[in-house]
């Protein structure tokens, strides 16, 4: 089944051309990094994503590229993504509609991968609702199972995604947007050291919108990133992230 999901996505996606497509690049820096594996809590992160709408579906893709030099003597780069293509099944059977409050269905998966930390990969494979609510310029619900290849066990996880602009005069603009992750159970087995717990993250992002005010309206922001983890890495005993993060992000 996940086979036949993943050739669906990959031939919706090779044979429809793009309706619309956006890239950015940011760069944050926090001074209250969780660590697990590094004593050093000052970091610097570059972020790279792509969002892109196609005639029967979507996709996301975003890599996180984490250097924490410091004068600890911390000199690991770490590397953490995600690809999350989906499918829309309102497009395909013509029951989407952008005025309803849910306004479509879809197949979703996303593909993790990584070494933050430790070495990161995942599946992830499900169901998604898009709803139109008013003031936002998206907000979208998956549900996946979760199935990690080097971990015994699946679980659920549950990702939110929305988008909402804030408009005070017709200079200044912010951007409210922020994702949350719900990660429902266990994976692993504490008898080989592949255990991780269920935990939840969300990184809420406030921006200003700088490029607005010479007329180039969301192609330079400013602005702060708060990212709160229950439990880093989902590893039993880690500790709990509150991390503030100024920005800049660049959309190309």
């Amino acid at each position: 089944m996940k086979k036949i999901l993943l050739t669906i996505l990959l031939t919706n996606f090779s044979t429809n051309a793009s309706t619309w497509s956006q890239s950015s690049i940011s760069y944050l820096r926090g001074s209250n990094f969780a660590t697990v594996f590094n004593k050093d809590n000052n970091r610097s992160e570059l972020t790279i994503d792509n969002a892109v709408s196609m005639k029967y579906g979507d996709s996301y893709f975003w890599l996180d590229i984490t250097d924490p030099f410091s004068s600890t003597g911390s000199n690991d780069t770490e590397l953490y993504g995600e690809w999350s293509p989906r499918l829309s099944i309102g497009k395909i059977a013509k029951f989407y509609n952008q005025k309803r409050l849910v306004k479509d269905f879809l197949l979703s998966t996303t593909f993790e991968f990584g070494n933050s930390g430790t070495p990161t990969r995942a599946r992830l494979y499900g169901f998604g609702v898009d709803f139109n609510i008013p003031y936002f310029t998206f907000f979208n619900y998956n549900l996946y199972l979760r199935d990690n290849p080097d971990k015994t066990g699946t679980t659920l996880q549950s990702t939110i995604a929305y988008k909402m602009p804030i408009t005070l005069s017709s200079k200044i603009h912010f951007i409210w947007s922020a994702y949350i992750d719900i990660v429902h159970g266990d994976e692993g087995s504490k008898d080989n050291n592949t255990l991780t717990e269920s935990h939840w993250q969300t990184g809420q992002q406030l921006n200003f919108d700088l490029g607005n005010f010479w007329g180039k309206a969301e192609s330079l922001l400013i602005g702060f990133e708060y990212q709160y983890w229950s439990r880093k890495y989902g590893i039993q005993g880690a500790p709990v992230e509150n991390n503030l993060k100024w920005m800049i992000k660049w959309i190309l």
